[in-house]
This record gives structure tokens, sequence and C-alpha cells, in this order.
């Protein structure tokens, strides 16, 4: 087949596939012109999930008659001039295609009339089709109908679902732009009936809680931080709900970059990893974020839709997202997680750590110990290999040290601890709390930079996949932070020449802990995509999560009562104590008045 030229209806069905993908999508192009006109009201109506008809109605600055056929004409805006206007801008619309591509594939009548102009005109388009500017009535602003959408492109409308699924991603559409302008108002009406109402509001937060107030709650936690990097700045304002209200599905969350609501995965995580250790981790947040950055510090030329964008800096956005909303998490003091109610501190500074968390005061020893960790067992102590010297540690059954006065509590199943509190009973589950305090103090260990390490006299050997050597080389630097030094010895294994002291004295097995790290499917997907580098906070969690889960007293260590109440006095003033790094609830609380009410006492 020869080289030709596309026939024009061919190239504009092609630019219309691009841009216009569903109603919706018209729906966001046109609501887009009318924010850069200036509206401050805008009214969208649909019918037939919008398959039928769309109209937006907005009092805009309107359109000069003499402009009209160039609203419809492709590459043709107001937006841009020069290929620099491409880096500072602040405008919705800029490419020029959007209204000539809907144009292409459908009916449209444009109704506008410019402020000062004492008549509206008309120019109506079929399906690329234009008939000449007439003239007619009309208020100022703009109104553009958009009939019998892919009417020209029938497998086009057969891929479109169903008329309510439809009018549900056109109502995600408008909820989307009344949430990034509180002060324009927004009425949405499908197939005769108003769906919402939105009057102009003061700020962002009243329109979110507007908007969700039942996923945010009544009293959501307010977002806010700002960063700076290459000489541009960006700052984050938004709202996020508190850890107790979140809920199995994520739809219900919004990032929006100068007005422009977008998709971005990497952003998502940061929020996501600030709600760690809160909440169970099959949950999701709820959260509205609003993004305020220099046009040149980030490129929405990425996609037709603009719903991608590219930033200069990623990892710096990343960091600024998760600080703000771990600050906010931070600040928030109380969580209720499954009827649980109990209060956090961030008062742990100075406290006495438990016993196997001191840290050894000798220097970091070359040729030092070398241990063989034995299977726990109830009343089991460490076996060393060999004659090698041994680090003299406590009894196995002395596993937490006794608080100066002993607290009541009850032990039971070796699993549980029970005692009163808070107006009511409190049940712990003491492996959860205990991998909490780990977890909390293996973190200020790695922010103090004195993680403590023991090398071995000969290398332990670990046989791992060969896929692994790969895995081990991207993750060595987070592995030197937890004082952890491991090196290839083969194709098929890996040599452990120096270990985390705290480790040790926790009867840790470090060749079972390294062969858990490398077959840790999610760490080394992280690290083939680059995520590693990106994210370090969230790999050095994972990693600490498993540290954590492996020092801590397990269900089944017997406890001493004094022990026990060590652990419920380390738990009050442990960071996040509610819950486990995992986000599994670490105590629950039963109120006295529910107990009265079992037994009939009320």
């Amino acid at each position: 087949m020869p080289i030709r030229i596309l026939p024009a209806e061919i190239v504009q069905q092609i630019a219309a596939g691009e841009v216009v993908e569903r109603p919706a999508s018209v729906v966001k192009e046109l609501i887009e012109n009318a924010l850069d006109a200036g509206a401050t009201r805008l009214t969208v109506r649909i019918r037939g999930g919008g398959r039928e008809s769309i109209e937006v109605v907005d009092d805009g600055c309107g359109i000069d008659p003499s402009e009209l056929p160039l609203a419809v004409a492709a590459h043709a805006t107001s937006k841009i001039a020069a290929t620099s206007d491409l880096d500072a801008l602040r405008t919705f619309g800029f490419r020029g295609e959007a209204l000539a591509a809907i144009a292409g594939v459908s009916h449209v009548r444009i109704r506008s009339r410019r402020r000062e102009a004492a008549d509206a005109a008309v120019l109506e388009s079929r399906f690329g089709h234009v008939d000449a500017v007439r003239p007619a009535a009309g208020a100022a602003g703009t109104a553009i109908e958009v009939l019998g959408l892919f009417g020209n492109v029938p497998a086009r409308r057969k891929f479109l679902k169903s008329d309510p699924a439809e009018a549900a991603r056109v109502t995600e559409v408008v909820t989307n732009a009344a949430l990034a302008h509180p002060s324009v108002g927004f009425t949405l009406e499908s197939a005769g009936r108003e769906v919402f109402a939105l009057e102009p509001m003061a700020d962002l937060f009243a329109r979110a809680l507007a908007v969700f107030p039942d996923v945010l709650g009544s009293d959501p936690l307010p977002i806010a931080g700002e960063t700076e990097f290459d000489g541009i700045s960006a700052r984050v304002v938004g709202l996020a709900c508190r850890p107790e209200l979140l809920r199995s599905v994520s739809r219900t969350q919004r990032i929006f970059v100068n007005g422009r609501p977008i998709t971005d995965r990497s952003l998502q995580h940061a929020v996501r990893e600030a709600y760690r250790g809160r909440a169970a981790p099959n949950l999701q947040p709820t959260f509205v974020l609003f993004i305020e950055i220099d046009p040149q510090g980030v490129d929405v030329n990425v996609h037709p839709q603009k719903t991608e964008v590219r930033w200069r800096n990623a990892a710096q956005l990343h960091r600024m997202i998760h600080h703000a909303v771990a600050d906010a998490l931070e600040a928030h003091v109380g969580t209720a997680h499954g009827g649980t109610l109990l209060s956090t501190s961030r008062a742990n500074v100075g406290r006495v750590p438990m016993r196997g968390a001191d840290m050894p005061t000798a220097p970091r020893s070359v040729g030092g110990p070398v241990f063989t960790p034995a299977v726990r067992e109830r009343g089991s102590t460490w076996s060393p290999r060999g004659n090698s010297t041994v680090i003299e540690s406590a009894p196995a059954e002395q596993l937490l040290q006794a608080p100066a006065r002993a607290v009541d509590v009850l032990l039971v199943d070796d699993t549980w601890i029970v005692h009163a509190g808070d107006g009511g009973i409190i049940i712990t589950d003491q492996h959860a709390l205990h991998e909490r305090v780990m977890f909390t103090d293996l973190r200020r260990r790695i922010a103090a930079g004195n993680m403590m390490q023991q090398r071995f006299l000969v290398p332990l050997p670990v046989a791992v996949p060969p896929e692994a050597l790969g895995t081990l080389e991207s993750l060595t630097p987070l592995l030197q932070r937890l004082s952890i030094e491991a090196l290839p010895a083969g194709p098929r294994s890996i040599a452990i020449h120096a270990f985390p002291v705290f480790l040790l004295e926790r009867r840790v097995d470090a060749q079972a802990f390294m062969a858990q790290i490398l077959a840790d499917e999610a760490l080394a997907r992280g690290v083939e995509s680059g995520q590693i580098g990106h994210a370090q906070e969230a790999a050095l969690a994972d990693v600490l999560d498993m540290m954590a889960c492996k020092a801590a007293v397990k269900a089944g260590d017997r406890l001493s009562r004094e022990e026990a109440a060590r652990l419920i006095a380390d738990g009050a003033i442990t960071d996040r104590g509610t819950h486990c790094p995992h986000g599994r609830p670490t105590s629950v609380h039963i109120p006295l008045a529910d107990i009265e009410r079992r037994f009939g006492r009320r």
C-alpha cells in the first residue's frame, strides 16, 4: 500500500481516540475550558450517561463570534504562543485539540456571549462539518452541547459502559473539579435529576468536607508541608482521615497539582507509608491533597488527558508528602481500631530499654565471637559453636527487665497480659506489643547511627537462589545501615561477615534472617523497580519489621508478672504503641460498662 496523507475525517477520529475516551473525558475538557475562561458558576447536564447529550454552561468571559470557528479547529488555542510557554503553564488547556477532537465524533453546538457584547452567537459542528456562525440570544458566558457522542464511530459506542456507570464517571470528574476550585459553584444534573449543587466556599478544606463528609469523618487530620529544590518551591495542604476510619477500598484518594487532578502511584505510596503500622495493612486511607508547585517543577505535557505528570524531583515530592502526613498522624493523640480506644505518646525519649536492647559499650570488634543461635524453646539457652568466646546474657527465663514497681497483671496462656486501666480491662498481645517496642527502638538506633555489629571469625554461609545475588547487591547500602555485612560467596550462596549485636542478643538466627530478606518478593520487586533508591525509608521499614518480629517475645514465651508489667509500661510510652508494625492492634480495651451490661448489672 503506498504512503498517503490521511483524510481529515480519519485524523479527527484518531485524535479523538486519544483525548475523548468516554463522556467523562468530554466533561473534563469542557470544565477545564470554562475554568480557564474565569467561570464562577458551572452547570453540567447529561443524559444517557453522557452518550445522548452533555451540556456545560458557564459564566466565564465568553468567546468572540469571529473566534468561534477557531474553537473547533485543530491546534488552535489562546493559552500558549511559544515553546517557552510550555515551561510556565498556568492554564488547564493548552494543546488546542480537545474541542476539535470532540467535534469530530459528535454534534457540537456552542453558544457564547462576551460580557461586553449585546448578543450571543452560535456555531454548530456536525461530526467535523462546521456551519456558519449565526446570531442568537443568550446570557454572558458559554454553553456547549455535545449530542450523539461517537455517533459516527459505532464501534467506540459499543465499548462504553452502562448509562449508570458512565454517569458515575462523570460525577467523579465534576467532583474533582469542585474539590480543586472551592470558589466556583458547581451543579450536576443527570437525566433531569439534580445530583448535587455546591455553592462557592471559602477554602479547600470546607469544600473537601462538603464533598466527602462520611469518609473523611467529622474531624479529619489537616495536612501541611513544604519543600524546595533547585530553586523551585512546592507545598502541600489537604485533609486525611484518622487511622480508625481506614477502609478496604481506595476510591476516595485525590491528589491535585495546581488545581489539576492527577494519578500518581508514587505519591499515593508516600501517604500509605505514613499510615504504616497504624492499622491493618489491607486498609486504605482516605485523603485529599492539593499540591502547589512552580510550573517549572512539573511537566503536564505527558499525555493528552493530562492525568499523568512528570516531576523534576519526584523523590523530593515523595518525602514532602510522606513527612506531612506522618507529622499529622503523630500529632493525632488517641487511635480507635475495632472497638479499641487507647492513647499514644511520643515521650519515649530516655526510657530504659528492655533486656536485650541495651547497647554494648565496647567498640566494633574485628574477629569476635561466633554464634550459632539454637532453636528457641521455653527455658532454652544459646549454644556457642566450637570454643569461641561467648557473650554472656541473662538467663533465658528472664526475657524482659522488671520495672521498679510491679503493676497488677494477669497472664493468660503465655500470650495475653490482662490488667485494669482506662475505666475497664485491657487485654494485650505480648508479642504484638513487644514487636512495636522493638521496632521503635530499632528506629531510634538507626537514626542515632549506633547499631553495633558483631563480626564473625568464620563467615556464616547461606544458600540462596542465583537471582538473590542481584537483590543482595541492590540491598547492600540498606543492609550497611543495619550493621549487616553480607557478600556473595559463590553462584548460589552468600556469606554473612557481620550481624547486629542487638539481634544476636535476642537469639535471632542470622542465616535464617538473611535468607528471609532475600526471599521477600515484595522487597525484591521494589529493588528491581528502583524504589529502594527512591523510597529508602519504605525498604528500611520492611526490614525493621522483620527484625522486630524476630527479636520480640513470642506467644508461648513465659513471662513473669514483673516482666509483663515492664512490657506494659514500655508500651505506654512507645510511639504508635496501639498497633504492631504490621498494623495489628496490640491491645483491646473492654469498658466496665460493657462488662456490667453482660452481667445484667445495667
